[in-house]
């Protein structure tokens, strides 16, 4: 750029001489138009334009020279910055592949440990209840001995003490078989077929009526879908729910017991509802451990098993139950159904009608 524009100012130089020179004899001029605007340039002015014109041109040239150079090396930093970028989210995405699949080692070896203990525990279960059975049949056995044979022989005390032995002797009894089938639960599959719901709540209600007799109990079933489950691990769920609405029932002079399918969280949820003697809402966490009771055995009869037996029932089809109560207001347990155990008819809680 220099070098044209001391070329520039050389020609223009010698331009003004050769007109010095020459100034008496007319020289050759060019007229340049530009629009209205009309010049008359010598050869030596044409010449300084043109080399001026250029030294413009040249030096436009080389700023976008440099403007592009600059913009490269902007662009070859932001590639620098985001190749490294790439290799940064590869690493911690390998990272994060080698945690995961760490973490799933984990968690199988954990499940695998926990189905073991699970089974070791079933078994136990299964072999501490199956071998006290026997024992207690003697002890009920013999009791029943005492009571036939020697009567005459025992005061009303030992006649107390005696029916207080078989008393425990069957409460002892009850426990076991609850226990067994506690554990037959967990070793037993699920064999999920069509389930008609309401006609298996028909089915149970007949068989808890037996133990209603001479009371009046109102019992209200509404219309129930058909689901995909157990139907005979479903059976028993409904026998501990509607057993235990019946017997918490019992101080009512008009018990009312409800079963029926609510919407909750865009979920649908059976429901068996009672306006029995109810409980503290506060303690209903522990309603399905295992030998957990609410309500003292002078007050209510039960062994504490029946609710667990229920849970596991619900949860190995992939569901949850809870409970909402008031003391001396009744009580509902509600359950959910897993993906095991989808609907096949789309049909809502109505008004129930009485059996």
């Amino acid at each position: 750029m220099a070098a044209l524009f001391c070329s520039a100012v050389l020609g223009y130089v010698a331009a003004l001489h050769q007109t010095a020179a020459g100034s008496g004899a007319p020289g050759k001029t060019y007229v340049l138009n530009l629009g209205p605007v009309h010049l008359n340039l010598t050869v030596g002015a044409m010449g300084v334009l043109v080399i001026f014109i250029m030294t413009v041109l040249l030096a436009v040239a080389i700023i976008l020279a440099l403007v592009a150079s600059h913009r490269r090396k902007l662009a070859e930093a932001v590639n620098s910055e985001l190749v490294e970028e790439v290799r940064e989210r590869k690493r911690a995405e390998e990272e994060v592949n080698k945690l995961n699949a760490d973490l799933e080692c984990r968690v199988m070896q954990r499940t695998a440990q926990l189905d073991a203990a699970n089974k070791e525990l079933e078994a136990f279960s299964y072999s501490v209840a199956h071998d006290l059975r026997a024992p207690l049949r003697s002890i009920n056995g013999f009791a029943q001995l005492l009571r036939e044979e020697y009567a005459a022989s025992l005061d009303a005390r030992g006649q107390a003490y005696l029916t207080r032995v078989g008393e425990g002797a069957r409460n002892m009894g009850q426990l076991v078989d609850d226990l067994l089938k506690l554990a037959q639960i967990g070793r037993q599959p699920l064999l999920c077929t069509p389930t008609d719901m309401k006609a298996l709540v028909d089915t149970v209600v007949r068989d808890v009526q037996q133990e209603c007799i001479g009371r009046q109990v109102c019992w209200r079933v509404g219309n129930l879908p058909s689901v995909e489950c157990d139907p005979d691990l479903m059976k028993q769920v409904f026998a501990n729910l509607l057993s235990n609405a019946a017997k918490y029932t019992r101080r009512r002079a008009e018990a009312i017991v409800e079963v029926g399918v609510a919407s909750i969280a865009d979920e649908e949820a059976f429901f068996v509802k009672d306006n029995g003697a109810g409980f503290d809402q506060r303690y209903a966490a522990k309603l399905f451990g295992v030998f957990q009771r609410l309500h003292r055995p002078e007050e209510f009869e039960g062994t504490g098993v029946g609710l667990a037996t229920v849970q596991r029932i619900v949860q190995k089809h992939g569901g949850r139950i809870w409970a909402e109560a008031e003391v001396d207001k009744g009580a509902t347990f509600f359950f959910v159904l897993g993906k095991a155990s989808t609907a096949l008819n789309d049909t809502n809680s109505v008004a129930a009608g009485m059996l």
